[in-house]
């Protein structure tokens, strides 16, 4: 009998041995695949920051053509005599022409606006919630004015009204902030 019983506490040892390092093993993975996926974000930030090729002038587009003043319009009246204040005012410039992304960033609506930023923290608050079914890993493209600024991705914290997304720093332009007032729009691209 008591072999028996050696034989069974000695297979309980190593089968709790095996248990142990099949869990460690997993665990090791799991952070080598974390490890992984930040070295990838970190290799996109800086694909994206850093210019495929160096500009040279051949590649800047051409400055823009600006017209002549306009004539002075002759004097004709008391108000355009030498030392009287004059009427005439120049034109205003024209705006550049909307880009089709540009015409359909603007018609998009929004679905919801920066309430709060905290780009320190990596953070920003918006005014929707579960009021507007928000769940968590939602991704909104961040608009301000008719152009893109970056992305949010809708984080754990949800509350009625109000959510926290997390900026994702792989699609925010370098040197632009998510600011208050910036609004959420569904995502243009994958």
């Amino acid at each position: 009998m008591r072999l028996s019983h050696y034989a069974l506490a000695l297979t309980l040892i190593l089968l709790a041995i095996t248990g142990y390092l099949a869990w460690e093993a997993q665990e090791e993975a799991k952070g080598a695949r974390k490890e992984l996926e930040l070295v990838r974000r970190q290799q996109a930030a800086h694909e994206m920051a850093v210019p495929s090729k160096p500009l040279t002038v051949a590649d800047l587009p051409p400055p823009p053509v600006v017209p002549p003043p306009p004539a002075t319009p002759p004097l004709a009246g008391s108000n355009l005599m030498p030392g009287a204040p004059s009427t005439f005012q120049s034109p205003s410039p024209a705006a550049a022409p909307l880009t089709d992304l540009q015409k359909q960033l603007l018609g998009m609506p929004a679905f919801a606006k920066v309430v709060e930023a905290h780009i320190d923290q990596g953070f920003a608050v918006i005014s929707a919630g579960k009021d507007k079914q928000l769940t968590n890993g939602m991704k909104f493209d961040v608009r301000r004015g008719n152009g893109l600024v970056g992305r949010v991705i809708v984080g754990e914290t949800i509350e009625a009204a109000e959510a926290v997304v997390d900026i994702d720093t792989t699609a925010t332009l370098p040197g632009v902030r998510i600011e208050v007032g910036d609004e959420l729009i569904l995502p243009i691209r994958k």
